[in-house]
């Protein structure tokens, strides 16, 4: 590899770096990142370092906890182990940097993967360039932490390692590939399939096959381990309507819930093609980010399925993931959950490239690819469907971004009087920066803590509305069993009287 090509290609891995982090870490310094996300993660890291296996009662995902009682548990995660030392060193700011670590190693590896492929270091070029360009990694960044970058990141590494006969590296990669996140087993074993159609070799095969049994038997146990208990809440209950004599019925409120059902889910999909087919291009509450979705896919190298269509079939279960889901948030292109897309298009379109090496084409349409994902990131920076789209979290290039009316470091001062152990709770924003415990709630769940910490003119008080949070403030001054003990620079915390519930 020539010399100048080593400087281009360390230039623009550096470049993406900074934007990433330009991105990731003024979000949390300025009050931007959540309880929902964050914190939870964080109080999933607490329950491993103090001997858990299995996190249970994750107090803190869930801000009505007082009145309803059930809580959600734990992702089937194991491949965090990976993010416990960063946790372990610096908390949040740990967790936050081993995200953006994660996505560098993850960049690096569609460089070697598609370098060693085609022997041309352009092509490497290109497709790192492709994947780091993705609206995917671009919303991931701007959304606080998530444990699907502990798995997502091996995709290259476990290509590579098959096409280069590396059975450590494959197996590696592929256990913290499906440890990533439950769903990632049954993506796992789809792959499998898909893989052992795609390479002919029977190494390569018996390897794969091995891969796919484990991802089915990790799933099963995953799933009885990690699926809650009697007042769980499992994720499934998203696909639960599916079930239903009336589907649409359920989700638009005419009729009650379903609990959820393997067998009638199956029975739908298979017996109802039409329903499915239809569902996977309109949501059933005609949500348009279903098919900005598609326009994103498409802009972003989606044209290359026509040449490749084998790429469009590893992803059929993720679009069945996303668009069968009754929540409105997994449809669109928001948050963490176009990392696949991000994973697959990159090889897609260099697979496509291949068929013209040594030509023209074979530039154009890796070029076209990273252009167009680029552009489509840019594009959706600008604007977005989703109600829940907050500009400020993405936009690394708008001075706005880097502002926040609350101080970090005087926020910070405050939240040194709440003791290290001491149950609290806390608003959406100011919760992940508060040190994980045991005892870690969302405000306005308040029955169990002795300590509440609050933001004054909150903007996203979410699950609250900002009239909603000042009442709260009021009410808790007036309130015979809380004394408040801080009121400075916008953070107000209260602290339960000794004998009073």
């Amino acid at each position: 590899m020539p010399k100048h090509a080593k400087w281009l290609i360390g230039g623009v891995w550096g470049t993406f770096m900074l934007i990433y982090a330009l991105i990731s870490f003024p979000n949390h310094f300025n009050f931007r990142t959540a309880g929902t996300e964050l914190a939870y993660s964080m109080q999933v890291m607490e329950y491993h370092l103090r001997g858990h296996l299995i996190p249970r009662q994750l107090s803190v995902t869930n801000p009505f906890v007082d009145t309803e009682g059930w809580r959600i548990d734990s992702h089937a995660s194991p491949s965090v182990i990976t993010a416990l030392p960063f946790y372990w060193l610096g908390g949040a700011w740990g967790l936050l940097v081993h995200q953006w670590l994660m996505i560098g190693c993850m960049g690096v590896g569609f460089f070697i993967y598609a370098y060693q492929r085609t022997g041309l270091w352009q092509a490497g070029f290109w497709t790192m360039t492709h994947f780091l360009g993705m609206w995917g990694v671009y919303s991931l960044m701007g959304w606080d932490w998530h444990e699907l970058v502990c798995g997502i990141v091996w995709m290259p590494w476990f290509w590579y390692a098959i096409e280069q006969k590396k059975p450590w590296l494959f197996f590696v990669s592929w256990l913290l590939f499906i440890g990533g996140k439950e769903n990632f087993t049954l993506w796992g074993v789809w792959i499998g399939f898909i893989l052992m159609w795609i390479y002919r070799s029977r190494e390569q095969r018996r390897w794969l096959l091995i891969g796919t049994a484990v991802a089915l038997i990790w799933f099963v146990i995953g799933y009885f381990l990690y699926k809650g208990g009697e007042k769980g809440l499992s994720r499934l209950y998203l696909y639960a309507y599916l079930g239903a004599k009336d589907p649409l019925a359920v989700v638009e409120g005419r009729e009650t819930s379903v609990s959820f059902s393997f067998f009638s889910v199956v029975k739908t999909i298979l017996l109802r093609p039409q329903f499915i087919w239809t569902l996977l291009f309109e949501s059933p509450r005609l949500d348009p980010s279903t098919f900005e979705l598609h326009w994103a896919v498409l802009w972003s190298g989606g044209w290359s399925f026509a040449v490749e269509p084998a790429f469009l079939l590893l992803l059929l279960p993720v679009y069945l993931y996303k668009l069968l889901s009754a929540d409105y948030l997994l449809w669109g292109t928001l948050y963490h959950y176009s990392m696949e897309f991000a994973a697959i298009l990159p090889l897609a379109v260099l697979w496509t490239a291949e068929r013209w090496k040594g030509r023209w084409p074979f530039y154009a349409v890796l070029v076209g690819g990273a252009l167009g994902a680029h552009f489509m990131s840019f594009s959706l920076m600008d604007s977005r469907y989703s109600k829940w789209y907050d500009p400020l979290r993405h936009r690394w290039y708008s001075r706005e971004h880097y502002c926040s009316p609350y101080s970090y470091w005087k926020i910070h001062e405050g939240l040194k009087v709440i003791p290290r152990e001491a149950s609290v709770s806390a608003a959406a924003t100011l919760i992940p920066h508060i040190p994980a415990r045991l005892e870690y709630y969302h405000f306005p769940a308040t029955k169990h803590v002795d300590y509440i910490a609050l933001l004054r003119h909150n903007t996203a008080p979410w699950p609250l509305t900002p009239a909603e949070m000042e009442k709260y403030i009021d009410s808790l001054e007036r309130a015979p069993q809380w004394e408040k003990i801080w009121d400075r620079h916008k953070l107000v915390i209260f602290r339960r009287k000794k004998g009073s519930e």
